[in-house]
């Protein structure tokens, strides 16, 4: 068989890499590019026999090999393959399957049916680029042996795999076992016997090690509008919705996850798990303003692995517990299409409610390849290009893109990143009921992943408490973005910042369908556009058949959208032109027929009123039939407020961040608030019409019927309902806790008729008492318990209410309580000594039955400060306070079963 060679893809000049663009895409050649190189396809059926197989080509009772056809198939020449037991196992580009036919299948058959050429596998086309270039990493190499992932046929088992391995004198490292994957430690030399094996489908190195993609988002992302935690708002916290954390360890202990955690890796002292945790699913329960998107799903923390084979991965998906991942970790930069990607697609196909989130990477200013500098092509780790998956770009809350945000194309020019949301700067949980800055990719990822859990509690609302298809959530997220960038799709922002309140519209709205197309049919649907449409987007989007490794390109399924509007004007999608060429690349997007990727877009400003044929063609469907989804978003507003947007919760003098949406306006924006339900008006600024948000400092001017106006010359929108500008409490504190009581005092708000009182329930700070004072008395069941604590001003007679009050922690026991002498020995036995205290402080047990106590120091806020265990000196114990910061502590103390904790004032 002839082949032309280029074995090290790395060092491809640009005009290599745009001669391989130019053969991948092609329509006319026969000869098969793979990987660089090109394999020769000749026309034998007429004169091929079984016979001329090599012994390598021969599996069990059967051939594997490549199968051309004249043409692809249809799918009554598909299916009658299935009905033979002829496997058409993977799609090669160029007509081409990888198959599977047993040995006495009829050559007259497949000639009658189309086939034009039957080859054995050349043991090259096994082997990935990066394991033939020669040059591998640190991470690749076990001694003077080379790390690999093999895969093998499903016609064979495990056990055998490894036997045949163990006749090369070749190591198992792991076994992926029911994956027909294996890790292995091979001699250098062995890479050609390697790949001559039957069994063998596929052998890359290992995946490279895993890097954290790090370097105020509900309101950009709109996602405030799908939960607005008011009675008249949209509640959707992706209650009943799993999302699973695959980082680096254990998240928490932390109470905005209260009730919803399940930790299951021991990995302990790691911070990066968490605050992806806490910006896909915080609950604010510590600081209202701190609440993640999804604040109500259920939350898996496994180890991140890099093959998403893990059982931990592997089995929450299989049992359903888990709908939707969240990964924000790299592997490598611009891998193209491997065995990982593989995966990760099938995943998909395997269980369709489930959703793989990615961060795109942190890689933009590196050079990974793809032939255009180091501004382009940098999208980290393989299982990124995925076809069924979302890959996340970074913005600052303004919406501008961070420089480090890596960008697409995808190794054979697909659009990646998919989405854009903030993860710059993003204020997230840490361990140990704390926060942190939060940055990079790996905070925008999160940001999708829990507006997709928000997406999947609202559809399943509408539909009997189903999951939906994770295509349909993929295709309403990326059909609603707002616009970023250039104009239509691009390989920076992808197709556009991620906006959760059309996302949610589309699917209350029911703007969807789906069905199922075969090779060479089309499929016509009639969608209406109503008088008042603005703009309006359909979009078809599908789920793909999961690629070869090293598939390039790696769509399989390549459907086709027209759209035909009332006046009988055909409308083709968007395009991008992905040579590898820096200016190509940043060329806005062009319309015209799409071959490469698995989604497609017709946008429509200003359109005609009337019906739209939306038609659906199966170009090339190898593998079908193929379904997919219709989604069409129609936008009637020009401007629309979007946060505040009703039930918000400011406060005076400090600065809020406004954000308002807008199609095919000219005109600059005009910002008023109101104080009075809108009957009077007061300007806050005029800002240009490419700005879509504003910082402002909040008026001092209590009161609950604020809203915000935003105005484009004559288009007009306020806010859905008023918001609130209030204070909040400065200080709240237990004073005393008894048997069955607890005392709690906190700072006045000036004109407040009532405050509420918050403990910390099942999953939520839950309001237990009100108090028309500033203090307040709840009944208790066991003075040991631990309480966390918090409260609200309220005056009802002016209809406003200020923001929950950070949560504050007691960590239990009597405080400060008169109670009978026999049951308050201890505590009188107990001396703290100077309160306030500057430097030390001593704590005596007069009590001389006690031999030894604990004690323990906690801040305000239940962080453990210090911890002495089994003090021996019933007279005097020593805190050296001097380097604590003034404030109010609880100091513990714990001799046998008895239990006291007392307030410490440092000064």
């Amino acid at each position: 068989m002839a082949k032309i060679t280029f074995p090290i893809i790395k060092n491809f000049t640009l005009l290599v890499m745009m001669l391989v663009f130019s053969l991948t895409f092609s329509q006319n050649s026969n000869d098969i590019v793979f990987q660089g190189e090109t394999y020769e396809m000749p026309e034998n059926i007429a004169s091929f026999q079984w016979s001329q197989m090599p012994e390598s080509a021969r599996l069990d009772n059967g051939y594997l090999g490549w199968v051309q056809f004249y043409a692809t198939p249809s799918q009554q020449v598909q299916d009658l393959f299935k009905q033979n037991n002829l496997q058409l196992l993977e799609y090669i580009p160029q007509r081409t399957y990888l198959f599977y036919f047993p040995e006495n299948t009829s050559v007259t058959f497949l000639r009658n049916n189309g086939v034009r050429t039957i080859v054995p596998v050349n043991g090259r086309a096994k082997l990935s680029a990066a394991l033939k270039s020669g040059d591998y990493n640190y991470w690749a190499m076990d001694g003077d042996n080379i790390l690999v992932t093999l895969q093998f046929h499903k016609n064979v088992t495990g056990t055998y795999a490894i036997s045949q391995l163990a006749q090369q004198q070749i190591i198992v490292k792991e076994n992926f076992k029911g994956q027909n994957m294996l890790d292995l430690s091979i001699p250098n030399n062995c890479l050609e016997a390697l790949s001559e094996l039957s069994f063998v489908k596929w052998v890359d190195l290992v995946v490279a090690p895993a890097v954290p993609d790090d370097t105020r988002g509900r309101s950009l992302h709109r996602a405030n509008s799908l939960d607005t935690q008011t009675g008249a708002g949209r509640n959707y916290t992706g209650e009943g919705i799993g999302v699973m954390v695959r980082d680096d360890g254990r998240v928490g202990p932390h109470i905005d996850f209260q009730g919803r955690l399940t930790n299951l890796t021991n990995v302990a002292n790691q911070s990066h798990g968490d605050g992806v945790a806490g910006i896909m699913t915080g609950a604010g329960n510590l600081l209202p303003s701190n609440r993640g998107m999804a604040a109500g799903s259920d939350v898996y923390v496994v180890n991140y692995a890099s093959n998403f084979l893990d059982g931990s991965t592997v089995n929450l998906i299989n049992d359903g517990s888990v709908q939707i991942t969240n990964s924000s970790y790299s592997n490598g930069c611009n891998d193209g299409y491997t065995s990982i990607t593989q995966t990760v697609d099938q995943q998909t196909l395997d269980t369709p409610s489930l959703l793989h989130v990615f961060s795109a990477g942190n890689s933009n200013n590196n050079n990974c390849g793809y032939g255009a500098g180091s501004q382009w092509g940098n999208i980290t780790g393989g299982h990124k290009q995925g076809k069924n998956v979302i890959a996340t770009a970074n913005v600052y809350f303004d919406g501008s893109l961070v420089n480090s945000s890596s960008r697409g194309p995808a190794h054979d020019g697909r659009i990646k990143p998919d989405i854009t949301a903030n993860g710059q700067n993003q204020i997230s949980t840490n361990e140990n009921n704390t926060y942190q800055t939060f940055g990079g990719t790996s905070g925008a990822a999160p940001g999708i992943a829990g507006i997709s859990a928000q997406l999947y509690q609202a559809y399943g609302d509408l539909n009997g408490g189903d999951f939906p298809p994770s295509a349909l959530i993929k295709a309403t997220l990326l059909n609603t973005a707002n616009e970023a960038g250039n104009i239509g799709p691009d390989y920076k922002f992808g197709w556009g910042i991620v906006n959760a309140l059309q996302a949610v519209k589309l699917i209350e709205d029911g703007h969807y369908l789906s069905d199922e197309i075969s090779q060479g049919n089309t499929n016509t649907h009639t969608i209406n556009v109503p008088a008042g449409t603005t703009q309006v987007r359909f979009m078809v989007y599908w789920s793909d058949v999961a690629a070869s490794p090293g598939a390039d390109p790696a769509l399989v399924n390549d459907l086709d959208l027209l759209v035909t509007d009332p006046s009988s004007n055909v409308l083709e999608p968007w395009i991008l032109d992905p040579t590898p060429d820096p200016i190509t690349l940043n060329d806005p997007a062009t319309n015209g027929p799409d071959h490469l990727n698995n989604v497609e877009q017709v946008l429509i400003n200003d359109p005609a009123v009337g019906n739209y044929d939306i038609d659906i063609t199966g170009f090339n469907v190898p593998i079908g039939p193929q379904e997919y989804y219709i989604v069409y978003e129609l936008i009637s507003d020009h401007v629309a407020m979007t946060y505040p947007n009703g039930g918000e919760h400011f406060q005076p003098n400090l600065a809020e961040t406004i954000h308002w949406d807008e199609v095919n306006t000219t005109d600059d924006f005009v910002l008023d608030y109101s104080i009075d339900n809108g009957n009077t008006w007061n300007n806050i600024a005029t800002v240009p019409n490419d700005t879509h948000f504003y910082n402002w400092t909040v008026p001092n001017e209590v009161g609950g019927n604020t809203l915000i106006r935003v105005t484009s010359g004559a288009f007009q929108d306020v806010s859905d309902d008023t918001f609130n500008i209030a204070r909040t409490s400065v200080t709240v504190n237990v004073i005393e806790v008894c048997e069955d009581t607890a005392y709690f005092e906190w700072s006045a708000i000036a004109d407040a008729e009532s405050y509420e009182f918050y403990l910390l329930g099942e999953k939520y700070m839950e309001v237990i008492a009100t108090s028309n004072t500033n203090s307040i008395t709840i009944p208790i069941t066991d003075p040991n318990d631990e309480m966390w604590y918090a409260v609200s001003a309220k005056n009802d007679t002016e209809g406003w209410e200020g923001e929950r009050t950070q949560a504050k922690f007691y960590g239990g026991g009597i405080l400060d309580c008169l109670i009978g002498v026999e049951e308050n020995a201890f505590d009188n036995a107990l001396s703290l000594y100077p309160n306030p205290a500057t430097n030390e402080v001593y704590i005596s047990l007069s009590d001389k039955t006690f031999s030894n106590f604990d004690v323990t120091v906690a801040n305000s806020l239940g962080q453990i400060l210090e911890s002495k265990l089994s003090i021996d000196n019933t007279t005097r114990a020593t805190l050296n306070v001097s380097n604590y910061s003034s404030g109010i502590y609880f100091v513990t103390i714990k001799a046998g079963e008895n239990v006291s904790t007392k307030k410490l004032v440092v000064q």
